[in-house]
């Protein structure tokens, strides 16, 4: 028993050894087939970089506009003004009824006095000004910021202001409640952007696809009509399809590789230098930001797994018409 064992150990090694080197050859030919033509490797490598970088372009602009709208929308509330005469307690009385009204994400109050003082703060360098609003002695309304849930439901507020009879009382008649209208439309203009920046970017990802799969595709079919000789001379001597096929896929992969590994770096350098300007025009660059420089790794491998498969899929489609 102890005999048969080992010998059918000793007769599995070779067979795994050679795997082992069937594998390595082919490896070794792909790569020796990628160096061998280097206008097509220069040619394929392009466009494969130009799809992938519009892809990441795409996804970098739709994550920052989005996070932009995401944030105007947190940062948007309500504003209504109340008679300076009204005191603390009727402030938060007030308060606590538009708690409850439906939609309301948050309520804050900020007196007359604290009203006031942020005027001063605001034009602190307008000293005629400050000087004029206090020998006038004007009284600064109070205002009742109310954050919501959705800014397209603003009616149950609305009502809360309108028919409330506390409110009515205490309502500053010279400045009427902003619901938020001016600044809604331009919430929604910037995400109409980001809705036609995400749909151009994935029309133009998909025609360099396109592109880019018939690109290597002709590159696959003249490197295999190069090599028919080869290819006849392998078959001769017994070669199966798998290693014919092998080197080609391993070729259009590795255009793949490297044109992920450019067109991630060239994303990354582009995000960089554009983001203070980005930043500074309210562009919510952050989020992404951290994740290029924290997680480029996890980018950079994202962008291979894509460039291979793009390259894997046009080799094979290639290789499975012209090996024939």
């Amino acid at each position: 028993m102890t005999t048969k064992k080992k010998s059918k150990v000793r007769l599995a090694r070779p067979k795994q050894t050679r795997r082992v080197l069937t594998r390595s050859r082919i490896m070794r030919y792909g790569v020796r087939n990628f160096t061998r033509n280097a206008w097509l490797t220069v040619a394929a490598t392009a466009v494969m970089t130009i799809t992938l970088l519009i892809m990441l372009v795409t996804v970098v602009m739709s994550q920052m506009l989005n996070s932009t709208v995401d944030k105007l929308r947190d940062n948007i509330d309500v504003s209504i003004y109340i008679d300076p005469k009204a005191d603390d307690d009727i402030l938060e009385q007030l308060k606590g009824k538009m708690r409850l009204v439906e939609n309301v994400k948050s309520v804050s109050v900020s007196n007359s006095q604290n009203e006031y003082e942020k005027f001063v703060e605001e034009n602190k360098d307008d000293s005629d000004l400050i000087k004029t609003i206090s020998d006038i002695e004007v009284n600064f309304p109070s205002v009742i910021h109310v954050r919501v849930n959705d800014l397209n439901n603003l009616e149950p507020i609305r009502e809360m202001v309108e028919e409330n009879p506390q409110y009515q009382k205490w309502l500053y008649a010279r400045r009427a409640p902003t619901y938020a209208g001016d600044q809604q439309v331009t919430i929604n203009r910037i995400a109409n952007w980001a809705n036609l920046a995400q749909r151009g970017g994935l029309v133009a990802g998909g025609v360099f696809l396109i592109i880019s799969i018939l690109v290597i595709f002709n590159t696959i079919r003249m490197a295999i009509f190069s090599r028919r000789e080869e290819i006849d001379m392998m078959r001769s001597v017994g070669a199966d399809r798998h290693f014919i096929r092998g080197p080609f896929l391993i070729e259009a992969q590795m255009y793949g590789v490297l044109a992920a590994v450019i067109a991630t770096a060239l994303g990354y350098l582009a995000l960089m230098w554009l983001a203070p300007g980005l930043s500074n025009a309210g562009v919510m660059v952050e989020p992404i930001e951290d994740v290029m420089t924290s997680w480029w790794w996890l980018v950079l491998l994202a962008m291979i797994a894509v460039g291979v498969a793009i390259g894997y899929i046009s080799a094979r489609l290639s290789a499975r018409r012209y090996l024939k």
